[in-house]
């Protein structure tokens, strides 16, 4: 072993010299990993960089150790905070060494061919990405690591191009749905696809291959402590290691089994949607629309992907809008009360995505009516026949836009849940006569030959009976044939040109066929049946011919605690919302589920290292339907009690977890978003403190930070970077805190502690916005403070409610500059009791001298559409036919003011503001207008406020 850093720094360039040497041919990087020390070395490297640190020596002198050292950090990192770990663990260390830790990375790229970071991650932590990079794996994403490849195995094994590149494109892909820390990793995919084939290249020499073999040893051990990571990269290993390793590629197969994960010219991921009814008992029936999961199509284009997390989408006959990331959570299903329009997709998005539409417009729509054929299984649901065969025995319902022919004794009515449409069931006789023909064929429908196909063996997913089934890529689909009249052969013809003929059997003997795998995408496959010798004088009896669709598509994986089955539908508005969201209640949670049942929701954080912080229920148990107004008043009172507050501010995530005992369970998981700047907030030994992360690693220029006391909102104060950097405690009642550094910033409302005074006040805070009420603060500027203030995090006990107490009193002082210290009042008795009478005729009168105008106003509030463009445009007339003002831009102006003050700079920018603002002084009619409408939509009607609101 090296007995001086001299020795390390000469073993250490030995050794990365030699195998960047042996990676000149295949162009694989060099990574700091895979230094080749053991634990024992690399104690002992550790501790003799720590000396020489305490020595004053420069980083540059053994810059080689010093990368390995910050290598392994990187390796131990836990997701959170870098630097925070290393210094913990680097005594002597100053904050200016990490610019010169960058440049001994840097050396060691250009020396060594060392591994660049690449990606946006990259791009906002320039320095940390370096170390990180270098780990290769580091612990904290190894499980998910593993278990993505698990679920990718087969789409690997299937890859036409095995380049790093191609790998690291299709995780990168297909890891939208993990944590937003692996989907910050997976961002460098020429790294990850490295890794992936390191990981599953296991039989080449040392230096050839893209790991260095003990570095390999070294993460696949790691992994295998865990269980189920063991088993996930065993089974990945198994699945890809014929198309990887190199030992030779699967022979090749007629047809369709020659494929590829990427989708061929022509060929797209499945997104078909089924049209079913389901019996309500009693001989009605209502009618659904089931959806694959469009995950598939999301891993075709990232813009996709990105409008499909970003967009709502509502059903083509419903009204209601599902959340955003509805048709990436897995298959769906949805109820319709009006006939879907056989012109428009069977799902419309808010906004439009040309890409999306076109996949929308080919694949989503209903065949065209006037009659949709449904055939009624053992299971009570009624599928689609889109082919539109009966056949003897069997019981369909019929839906019709038109008139039935003429009631028959094989029809009896029934009643459908759908607008625009009538249905009648239909029992086929046994044995159909040349009457019942004419009957069919009035309708488009034919009756069927006696030639049965049917996928034999295991049956095929979503089998209907009438030729529709589904499977996947990794299976061979096996289809049995049956006659019971003399069939001579029968030929296959799949869609892809592959051509078959087969002697058939007996009459009666059935005839299996299996097919090859098949790539994702939707197959047709012709079965036509050439008529014996015996029947060739019979010419009016042509060729029995059918066609089978096989939707296939890749294999979903199966999350622990969850069923494709379950019994409960939990959705979240927005789609993947972070912790933050969640905990400050903006996060819109429905559990839909049977009537009469109930469930226990459970709320689990951990911290960064994957330990357990809080574990409770909220509240006891939910009755379902579960609502987000329901959720969100439980939740509110969950998270103040106790000192659940100060648990979250350690929390890296948490867990949602709704039981509902027979009905199953579904898990929501919320994460910390680790931005490059940011504040961090702790409770030590009974005090609040805060500092500042600045991750950007710059060093020419410093963050610029500032504050806002809770009693003083409106006064802005500069903090010292470098106090900030440190950490400082935060006196009560607490404060906002903004930093911003380049394009990042990070602003925090902080709430610890009493307020002055005693009893319940102490509990809020009284604001002193005086600065607004004198003209220190413009009423501009004071918008924009509000608009800062509304818009930032928050942490700590009662800050939601002191929040909400700041920016109120702020927008007041504004209102009060524009319309008045007597109108503010008003506005406040009015709130106060909306109910009563005589405050709501104060309000109008105090409105404008003449009452017409006031009394229009009061009287036809709801025309104001709640602060909608079109409220706006209907104030707008309004004012100019009263003549209260002529110039639009003012009237919008208001009316925007009077419904979102919080929001107006950021819509009308600080310059404009300054400009309408000192106008609207002038026309206090107008402005007293557009508060009274604004006062009259939100508490004109007898409501209870489940938790704080802002009063317009």
């Amino acid at each position: 072993m090296p007995k001086s850093l001299e020795e390390w720094q000469d073993r250490l360039a030995g050794h990365f010299e030699k195998l960047a040497a042996a990676r000149t041919a295949s162009g694989y990087p060099v990574f700091a990993l895979e230094h080749g020390l053991n634990d024992e070395e690399v104690a002992r490297l550790s501790d003799d960089l720590r000396e020489s640190l305490k020595a004053g020596h420069r980083l540059s002198r053994y810059w080689l150790p010093w990368v390995v050292y910050a290598t392994e950090r990187g390796y131990s990192y836990e997701g959170d905070e870098y630097w925070r770990s290393f210094e913990g663990q680097t005594p002597f260390w100053e904050g200016a060494n990490r610019y010169s830790l960058a440049r001994c990375f840097r050396r060691f790229l250009t020396t060594y061919g060392g591994m660049e970071p690449t990606g946006p991650w990259a791009e906002h932590f320039r320095i940390i990405s370096l170390p990180i990079t270098h780990a290769i794996l580091p612990k904290y994403l190894q499980i998910q690591f593993a278990k993505l490849l698990y679920d990718l195995r087969y789409q690997l094994a299937r890859l036409h191009e095995t380049d790093a590149a191609s790998i690291g494109r299709l995780l990168s892909s297909y890891g939208f749905y993990t944590s937003t820390r692996f989907q910050e990793f997976l961002q460098q995919e020429e790294l990850t696809g490295r890794i992936v084939l390191g990981l599953l290249h296991t039989e080449l020499g040392e230096g050839t291959g893209p790991i260095y073999p003990a570095t390999l040893e070294r993460i696949v051990a790691d992994l295998e402590t865990v269980r189920s990571a063991r088993e996930w990269l065993k089974e990945a290993r198994r699945a890809v290691r014929d198309r990887i390793t190199g030992l030779g590629r699967r022979s090749p197969v007629a047809g369709p089994a020659a494929n590829d994960s990427q989708p061929r010219k022509g060929q797209h991921p499945e997104i078909r949607p089924s049209l079913y009814l389901r019996s309500m008992g009693a001989s009605n029936w209502s009618v659904a629309i089931e959806f694959p999961s469009f995950r598939g199509i999301a891993a075709l284009n990232p813009e996709v992907r990105k409008f499909l997390q970003a967009t709502r989408c509502r059903l083509n006959g419903a009204d209601d809008f599902k959340p955003r990331g509805w048709l990436l959570s897995g298959a769906q299903r949805g109820a319709i009360k009006r006939w879907p329009d056989v012109f428009r997709p069977l799902i419309e998005f808010e906004a439009t995505n040309p890409l999306l539409d076109h996949f929308l417009a080919a694949e989503c729509r209903i065949h065209d009516g006037p009659f949709w054929l449904f055939r009624i299984g053992r299971d009570g649901l009624g599928r689609e026949i889109s082919g539109k065969i009966v056949r003897p025995g069997r019981d369909y319902v019929i839906v019709g836009s038109k008139d039935f022919p003429q009631a028959s004794a094989f029809t009896s009515q029934c009643q459908l849940e759908c607008e625009h449409v009538r249905a009648i069931r239909v029992s086929v006789p046994s044995e159909v006569t040349a009457e019942h023909i004419e009957w069919f064929n009035e309708l488009g429908i034919q009756v069927a030959r006696t030639i049965r196909v049917w996928p034999s063996g295991l049956p095929g997913r979503g089998w209907n009976g009438e030729g529709t089934s589904e499977w996947l890529t990794t299976e061979t689909p096996c289809i049995g044939i049956t006659h019971d009249h003399p069939i001579a052969s029968y030929e296959l013809l799949l869609s892809d040109g592959s051509r078959a003929t087969i002697e058939a059997g007996p009459v009666g003997y059935p005839t299996f066929v299996q097919l090859p795998e098949l790539r994702a995408g939707t197959h047709e496959l012709r079965v036509k049946a050439l008529k014996s010798e015996r029947l060739n004088d019979i010419a009016s009896t042509p060729q029995a011919e059918g066609t089978l669709e096989l939707r296939v598509r890749e294999p979903q994986p199966w999350v622990p605690g969850t069923s494709f089955h379950s019994g409960l539908v939990v959705t979240a508005e927005p789609f993947d919302p972070d912790l933050s969201m969640f905990w400050e209640n903006q996060v819109e949670i429905e559990v839909k589920g049977p009537e009469g049942h109930q469930v226990v929701c459970e709320v689990t954080l951990e911290n960064a290292r994957e330990e357990e912080i809080l574990s409770d229920v909220v509240g006891e148990y939910f009755d379902l339907p579960v609502t987000p107004k329901v959720w969100q008043s439980r939740f509110a009172k969950f998270i103040q009690e106790g000192d659940r507050e100060w648990r979250y501010l350690e929390a890296a995530s948490c867990t949602l977890t709704v039981r509902g005992e027979e009905l199953g369970e579904y898990k929501l998981t919320f994460e910390h978003v680790v931005r490059p700047v940011r504040w961090v907030a702790r409770q030590v030994e009974g005090s609040a403190m805060l500092r500042l992360i600045d991750d950007t690693d710059s060093e020419d220029s410093s963050p610029t930070c500032f504050t806002f006391s809770m009693e003083k909102p409106a006064s802005r104060e500069h903090i010292d970077p470098a106090k900030a950097i440190k950490g400082f405690q935060v006196a009560p009642p607490g404060a906002l805190f903004a930093a911003q550094h380049g394009d990042h910033k990070s602003v925090l409302a902080f709430s610890t502690g009493l307020a002055r005074g005693g009893g319940f006040q102490a509990l809020n805070v009284v604001p002193n916005v005086d600065a607004v009420s004198t003209g220190k603060v413009t009423p501009s500027d004071a918008l924009r403070y509000a608009s800062i203030w509304n818009e930032a995090k928050i942490a700590g006990p009662l800050s939601e409610i002191r929040r909400f107490t700041v920016v109120d009193s702020i927008i007041c002082a504004v209102v009060a500059v524009i319309a008045g210290e007597r109108w503010l009042d008003i506005e406040r008795r009015y709130i106060a009791n909306p109910e009563r009478t005589e405050e709501q005729e104060l309000l109008k009168r105090y409105v404008f001298k003449r009452s017409g105008f006031a009394a229009v106003l009061a009287r036809d509030y709801y025309k104001a559409s709640g602060g909608t463009p079109h409220g706006r445009d209907w104030y707008r007339d309004l004012a100019k036919r009263f003549d209260i003002c002529r110039k639009p831009e003012l009237s919008a102006f208001a009316y925007d003011f009077a419904f979102s003050p919080e929001t107006i700079i950021d819509r009308y920018g600080k310059k404009k503001c300054d400009i309408l603002l000192e106008d609207l002084k002038n026309f206090g009619a107008l402005f007293r207008g557009a508060r009274l409408l604004a006062l009259r939509s939100k508490h004109g009607d007898d409501q209870v406020l489940e938790q704080p609101r802002r009063a317009v």
